[in-house]
Parts: C-alpha cells; structure tokens; sequence
C-alpha cells in the first residue's frame, strides 16, 4: 500500500540532489466527494493536487501556495491550493459544450500559474506555457526558465490514488562543495534511476520500498513526513470580505430583490446567506444614509 497522504522529503550524501514523495487518497477522496466530476478530470485534478504539496515543500513561507491551469480545452480550469502546514483544496471547471472523450482534455494551449501568499510578505506569481498537456512538465519547464534549477517529476493519478515524485539539483557552493567530496556525476546518475519508476510502483508502494527499489545503491536519506489533509478555509468572515470590495449599492440591490445574498463555496460546497442586517453591519454609513441601517 502507498503512503498515501503525506509529503516525505529525501536526500543523497555527498550530493546536491534532494527530493520529495506524495501520496494522496483519503484527501482526493474528501475533494471527489464534494465534487461531481468524471472520471479524466478527477485524475487531472489529482495530478494538480499532488503537484502543489511537491512544491509547498520546496516553498519556505507560511501562506498559501496556488497552481492553477487556464486551457482553451474541455476542461477551462483546474485549481489547487495548499498551506505549509498540508492542508488542500481543489477545483475544476468545464467547457459544458465540448466532449470530455475526444482528444486533449486541456486542449492545445494553456497556461500553468504559480501563486505564492505568505500570510506577511509579498505575493508572488510566475506564469508559464502548459508544456506537451503535462502538469509535470510544465513545472520542470517553471524551474528550469525562473528558478535555473534542474528539476524532474513523475506524477499520476488512477483510481483515486494518487502519487508524485520531484528530483532537483541545487546549485553548486563553490569551495563547501570541494570541502565536501561531492559526487559529480549523482544528477545524471540518479535520474537515470528515477526514470524506471513505473507508475503502479509509484502509486502503490510505500516511499520507502520506492527508495529501496530506485536507489538501493546510493546513501539515501528519508525524513519524517508531513501529514496532508483536505481542508477549506472558507469563512463567512472571507465571504465578508468579499462583498464589502463588491461594494454596498450590489448588496444592497440583492437584498431588495432576493431578501438575501447567497453565497456558496466552489471547493467545498457551504452554503453562505447574508440578510440586511449583515449588509447593515458591513456598510453602516451607507446602510444609515439609506434608512437600512438602525438608528
């Protein structure tokens, strides 16, 4: 059986080559579930997610880390977000018109965006083409244009399962790495290994019996993992937010026409309602002007 949700970080002696493994099942489960997508777009949406908790631990910030997909294909959008600390959530979303069995379900063009948003700090966002229809190879293309690492990832999906594999060469130190006898040729080497990997091995077997079974050779070191879980941060306090940059007169029409705003969350389905004492509470100058609010 894999090890599945959870996020292990590995690295070789005497190199500068380091390395994680996921496994998710319980958590697409909790995202399937909440969903009612086919079959094809719960594998895609699966890669995703598998991709963004490969890179959350190559990201050292609390905060949110973000991949989505935008394609001129049948499936428009796909959405995964993680925290530093495991949690995932995930969306898709679908050209109604188009024939999810015929051809490339994301299509011929796409973009691939990584977004970063520490909890303090700045927001960061790097773009890139979707390479080949490959979430994999699309981020090997991120690292290599905007970070000049070299970087491989096996990532697959089938039956609920779902798994990834990230190998990444950092940069040289100069006098350190004289200091410490590294081996040259590990890069080549190792991935060369990682290459045999099949993708029922790497689904099904636990992060260490991959280890063994790849790198039985070399000095491998594997860290404690970090648990992952499906979690939404949604919030009526979020959702608050949200209509106060929507703006009072919106709201306020909403009210006047439907007694109520509703709200409900793309990736966990909440249902969310705001009355005219929420709105009140939210715009109290305007809704007093207006004769809503209290007085």
């Amino acid at each position: 059986m894999a090890s599945n949700d959870i996020l292990q970080r590995f690295t070789f002696d005497h190199s500068h080559v380091r390395g994680e493994l996921v496994g998710l099942k319980e958590t697409l489960a909790e995202v399937y579930q909440r969903q009612s997508y086919p079959q094809p777009v719960n594998d895609l949406l699966g890669e995703l997610l598998v991709a963004a908790a490969l890179l959350s631990a190559t990201v050292k910030i609390e905060g949110i880390l973000s991949l989505q997909i935008q394609t001129d294909g049948p499936v428009s959008l796909l959405l995964a977000e993680t925290r530093h600390d495991g949690q995932l959530r995930g969306i898709a979303r679908l050209n109604e018109l188009d024939d999810l069995s015929q051809g490339n379900l994301l299509g011929t063009k796409g973009q691939l965006i990584i977004t970063i948003e520490p909890d303090q700090g700045r927001r960061y966002q790097g773009i890139v083409e979707l390479e080949q229809g490959s979430i994999a190879k699309s981020l090997e293309g991120y690292f290599r244009q905007s970070e000049q690492l070299d970087t491989h990832l096996w990532i697959s999906c089938e039956n609920g399962v779902a798994a990834g594999l990230f190998l990444q060469e950092l940069p040289a130190l100069g006098e350190v790495q004289e200091a410490m006898d590294v081996d040259e040729d590990a890069w080549n080497r190792l991935n060369q290994l990682a290459q045999t990997l099949r993708a029922d091995e790497l689904l099904h077997l636990d992060n260490d019996e991959i280890l063994h079974r790849l790198f039985h050779e070399e000095k491998v070191r594997l860290y404690d993992g970090q648990p992952l879980k499906f979690n939404c941060s949604c919030s009526k306090e979020r959702l608050s937010v949200a209509l106060t940059q929507i703006g009072y007169a919106e709201c306020q029409d909403i009210i006047d026409e439907q007694k109520k705003i509703r709200a409900d969350c793309q990736f966990c389905g909440q249902h969310y309602s705001f009355t005219q004492s929420d709105v009140n509470g939210l715009f109290p100058l305007e809704s007093a002007k207006n004769g809503k609010g209290l007085h």
